[in-house]
């Protein structure tokens, strides 16, 4: 019995202690905006530190911190190596506020604006005190309003004249402007799926005419305005 729990204490000391366990090289897969030398620095004190006792669990949290990952799992692959899957958040539209900056479908600032961006959609009128990468500025009517933004972009009409431009001008109220400036669909957040099948019924109504419209008001109950 005491060789037994020499052995195990032995075994214990040795992986823990011994150079052969320590942590040279992690492999990365999910990333496509951070490159491999951030990610390196955001992990510089995981190299050298012994594979058994490396917190697997803190290592993931704290890269979930950083504004651009939305998840990240780590795990071992011995006897020296680890692998970190990300899940990086994607780049949804551009949002002006102290600064233009860079915000995902779910709201949170990712960074300044960069030059790879510069074709994003761009939000207005959205008010945030002391605006911060990895903050949360949009509320749920904004967040349904880049949805349908989304989804009006997908029709024909909006193919070659993509909605570029949403202007919040109040919590419930918003305004989509195409790229080439010449047309705006006006509508209700809260009424925002009733207002996209309207606007399809618009359209469908239309026909070839649809190419000379310049405005579409879908904020009203029971009444589409049409210019």
């Amino acid at each position: 019995i005491a060789a037994c729990f020499y052995g195990i204490f032995a075994s214990y000391r040795f992986i823990t202690s011994s150079f052969y366990f320590n942590v040279n090289k992690i492999n990365w897969a999910g990333h496509k905006t951070l490159s491999i030398k951030e990610l390196s620095l955001l992990t510089s004190s995981v190299i050298g530190q012994n594979i058994f006792q490396l917190d697997l669990k803190k290592v993931s949290q704290s890269l979930a911190k950083h504004p651009w990952i939305k998840t990240a799992s780590a795990s071992r692959v011995l006897p020296q190596n680890i692998y970190i899957e990300l899940e990086e958040r994607i780049p949804f539209a551009k949002v002006k506020l102290d600064q233009v900056y860079i915000m995902d479908n779910f709201g949170v600032l990712l960074g300044p604006e960069g030059q790879n961006f510069k074709k994003l959609p761009l939000i207005t009128g959205i008010v945030a005190k002391n605006p911060q990468p990895g903050n949360n500025v949009a509320s749920e009517e904004v967040i349904q309003g880049l949805k349908t933004m989304h989804y009006i972009n997908l029709l024909p009409l909006f193919d070659k004249n993509p909605i570029e431009t949403v202007l919040i001008r109040d919590r419930s109220r918003v305004t989509f402007v195409t790229h080439n400036k010449d047309m705006k669909v006006h509508m209700q957040l809260g009424m925002a799926q009733e207002s996209f099948k309207n606007l399809m019924l618009v359209l469908g109504s239309i026909g070839e005419d649809a190419k000379d419209l310049s405005a579409i008001d879908l904020s009203f109950k029971n009444k589409i305005v049409v210019k």
